[in-house]
């Protein structure tokens, strides 16, 4: 036998079947390099958002401007505000059975501690006021208003420094809040009036 008379002919196609194959073909390939396309912009994406989100980590710039009055105009300034920033949100492996106080002048107050982070107990406590003339915080955790306004008070982990909760603590004057405070009783006040 012949090597070259062993092979099979090969089949003729017509030039209309020829180019309905090179279309298919040609899909084929636009529709994969379509999925490419859209798969490295997801990618651009997440790698963005990741960029962004270190950048929010970050304390936002001020940018002061200044103006010049006219000399026939007094010049007049803007107090800073005195207002503690918000609260943040807790992130940290603290749970406690409250976020916020509220004190009147002279009374005190303890959060409890429901569930320490990893690797931290009762010991690794740290606490901390932000405003030790609104309020106070000892060791253990108790809070005492001294004088109205807003502070908060800060617990962090001694072996985890990034591991903290703060609590907000409002304090109100009681000599002008009667709402809230404890009625006392004497004799005059128990005598009912007909």
């Amino acid at each position: 036998m012949d090597s070259n008379n062993s092979q099979r002919p090969r089949k003729r196609i017509s030039k209309e079947t020829a180019r309905k194959r090179q279309l298919a073909a040609l899909f084929a390939i636009a529709f994969l390099v379509l999925i490419f396309i859209i798969l490295i912009a997801k990618g651009c994406s997440k790698d963005k958002s990741k960029g962004s989100s270190k950048s929010s980590d970050t304390k936002p710039k001020t940018t002061t401007v200044a103006t010049t009055a006219p000399l026939d105009q007094p010049i007049t300034t803007v107090p800073p505000s005195t207002e503690p920033p918000t609260a943040p949100v807790n992130t940290s492996g603290f749970k406690l059975d409250r976020y916020s106080v509220y004190l009147n002048v002279g009374q005190s107050e303890m959060p409890l501690v429901k569930e320490y982070p990893a690797g931290s107990s009762e010991a690794d406590e740290k606490w901390s006021s932000d405003n030790e003339n609104i309020a106070t915080v000892d060791w253990q955790g108790n809070i005492t208003a001294v004088a109205p306004g807003t502070c908060y008070i800060t617990l962090k982990s001694a072996v985890d420094e990034t591991q903290e909760v703060q609590i907000k603590v409002t304090v109100a004057d009681s000599s002008t809040n009667t709402a809230t405070t404890e009625p006392t009783t004497t004799a005059a006040q128990d005598q009912s009036v007909y």
